[in-house]
């Protein structure tokens, strides 16, 4: 029998036990610190990436130098801090941002790894030459380094087409640097397509032929087929340099055929809009009804499509050039073209609303939300403003606007309008409407047929937006009286905010006296889709004045919603986000898409820079 000693001593620890749990609790405490500092670093990145969008884009490099102070970024940590906004820059081509990083990483004694290096070192040769023409003998020593590859030549060839460099030096260093590294072509279409476009907007035609011939050639000696970047490159290119030279795109999709090349979005898109641009509107909506029989997971119509079709859409239901030309028989109506973008944008996230595609954007959901508010489609208005929350997106200012600026021309427009007995218009229902009235038909007569001015609020001004606002009622802490929907996702019950997302947008905001560009600020699309309910039940009332108050005019608002919402959104969207939201989160990983946005920002409509239709005139 053990003695009570025995016993003690045998409950005590061993020693190894006492080594392993320190070593556990060490690795735990250094995980917990590294999952601390790439926090710190997404937060610094989104940050930076935010501010781009903003008017004070040119800032950044005194943002960053700001942000990384030594208390939050420190030891190996500052260093590998440093390497990501070096490549967060360089991604977004911002190449005098990376360099002066660069410059303060080694001030402060970091080393860089050996492929960063050298891929910043060669833009350093060109940012301290006096001469341009001088850097050739120095970039083609640099070329021979085996870390120096075709992204990192990729950056020295944008950098130079920013400085302005004469095309001929660009294509003399490609020469040399595809015969040094012995580069086949036919794996970098990127390249190719690259070279082709700065060489074509120097008028230097040939030497961009001679590039896409070297492809080909390059292709058919490995038996592999070309790949359409080259040609979806030039063909933007052409329609940069000349977006009515149809002849020149033609020319270029023969000499896809005859290489048995397949036309990819971007091809599609370049033939939409020259069609648009020559006023083709029949050959422009039987592209896109080619693209969507044609869809897959390789061929999809992205948000650009939607843009130039919405645009188009757009201009034909303006009475002057619905007058000049009518719409084709093949059109897409908008509440189906908008049905069907998200029925592509859930094809590609596999019915998963919030998770990020290239079919939609911000920008798509705008140019939508003015097609239809110039139509006074407000039930369409209202499923858009649903579903812009549903798919993860947030109103902004722009959202905002697009819908205040519509009902404002139009109240403004009706209030000169002569009136006549029994004859009322929208601009009488919202000018006299209280913010917390469920209204009643016959007093709402005699309130406006009592007023002392054709409208409580003429003339249409800063009252009627602060009215309008009020409308919107965004003091509410619930949303029990919207019309719920059968599809969409219920807005909460309940309305919380962040610190950095706001119920509503000042009437300072709003008239632009107060400058707004530089806040990445969000709201809350309650309050305005409360108003452009209210807009639709003004479009009822006015009907209700003719039918007699038998007419249940505020109850149809509802029908009319469901049947909107039956035509405008795909089925098989869960009622449910909640989950959806955490896979969104988790699946695209600590830094998701707002900060690895298209590398070639500045010709990306979703990298920020909204594309030019060149057809509104």
């Amino acid at each position: 029998m053990l003695s009570p000693l025995r016993r003690v001593s045998s409950l005590r620890p061993s020693r190894n036990w006492i080594c392993f749990s320190h070593m556990l609790a060490g690795q735990s405490t250094q995980e917990t610190s590294q999952k601390i500092h790439r926090a710190r670093v997404n937060t610094l990145l989104f940050g930076a990436d935010r501010l781009l969008l903003t008017s004070r884009a040119d800032t950044l490099d005194s943002y960053l130098m700001a942000k990384l102070s030594d208390s939050k970024f420190y030891n190996t940590y500052r260093s590998t801090a440093f390497m990501r906004l070096i490549r967060f820059c360089l991604e977004r081509q911002l190449f005098d941002v990376a360099l002066v990083l660069h410059d303060r990483m080694l001030k402060e004694g970091f080393v860089v790894v050996h492929s960063l290096s050298l891929r910043v070192a060669a833009l350093d040769i060109v940012r301290k030459a006096k001469r341009l023409e001088d850097v050739a003998p120095r970039l083609q020593s640099l070329f021979e380094k085996k870390g120096y590859d075709v992204p990192a030549f990729l950056d020295l060839i944008h950098y130079l087409d920013d400085k302005r460099a004469a095309a001929a030096l660009v294509d003399e260093l490609a020469h040399e640097f595809v015969s040094v590294r012995q580069i086949k072509l036919s794996e970098h279409p990127d390249l190719v397509g690259e070279l082709a476009s700065i060489n074509m907007r120097a008028k230097r035609l040939d030497a961009a032929q001679k590039w896409l011939q070297i492809f080909e050639d390059t292709c058919g000696t490995q038996d592999v087929l070309p790949v359409v970047t080259p040609y979806s490159d030039i063909m933007n290119t052409l329609q940069d340099i000349d977006p009515r030279n149809g002849e020149a795109i033609q020319d270029v999709l023969f000499r896809m055929k005859s290489a048995g090349v397949s036309p990819d979005v971007s091809v599609f898109n370049a033939l939409i809009r020259v069609n648009l641009i020559q006023k083709r509107y029949q050959e422009a909506f039987a592209l896109y009804h080619v693209l969507m029989d044609k869809r897959s997971d390789d061929l999809m119509p992205n948000d650009v499509t939607y843009k130039l079709l919405f645009r188009a859409t757009h201009l034909l239901s303006r009475a002057p050039v619905a007058r000049r030309h009518r719409p084709p028989d093949n059109a897409v109506p908008p509440r189906r073209l908008f049905r069907e973008m998200l029925a592509c944008h859930l094809e590609q996230t596999t019915g998963l609303p919030p998770w990020r595609s290239t079919v939609v954007s911000v920008s798509a959901f705008h140019l939508a939300l003015r097609t239809f508010m110039a139509r006074e489609d407000y039930a369409a208005t209202f499923i858009i403003i649903r579903t812009l929350w549903a798919f993860g997106f947030q109103p902004n200012l722009q959202t905002y606007l697009i819908v205040f600026v519509s009902l404002l021309h139009r109240m403004k427009q009706e209030a000169k309008l002569p009136r006549q007995e029994d004859s009322y218009y929208l601009v009488d229902f919202l000018a006299h409407l209280r913010w917390n009235e469920d209204p009643d038909l016959h007093l709402f007569l005699d309130r406006i047929r009592h007023a002392t001015e054709p409208t409580a609020l003429s003339p249409i001004g800063i009252k009627t937006i602060s009215h309008l606002l009020s409308l919107g009622e965004h003091v509410r802490h619930t949303n029990i009286d919207l019309p719920d929907v059968l599809t969409l996702p219920p807005f909460p019950g309940q309305i919380h905010h962040h610190r950095q997302h706001a119920l509503i947008p000042t009437v300072a905001m709003l008239t632009g006296a107060e400058d707004a560009s530089h806040q990445r600020t969000f709201y809350s699309p309650i309050p305005l889709a409360r108003i452009v309910h209210k807009a639709l039940l003004g479009e009822l009332f006015r009907k209700a004045v003719h039918r007699g108050t038998d007419w249940d005019w505020k109850g149809a608002a509802r029908p009319i919603i469901e049947e909107t919402e039956r035509e405008m959104i795909p089925e098989g969207i869960p009622r449910k986000l909640d989950g959806l939201e955490r896979q969104r989160r988790v699946g695209h990983g600590g830094l998701p898409f707002a900060a690895a946005r298209m590398k070639r920002r500045r010709r990306g409509a979703r990298g920020g820079r909204e594309i030019a239709f060149g057809f509104e005139d």
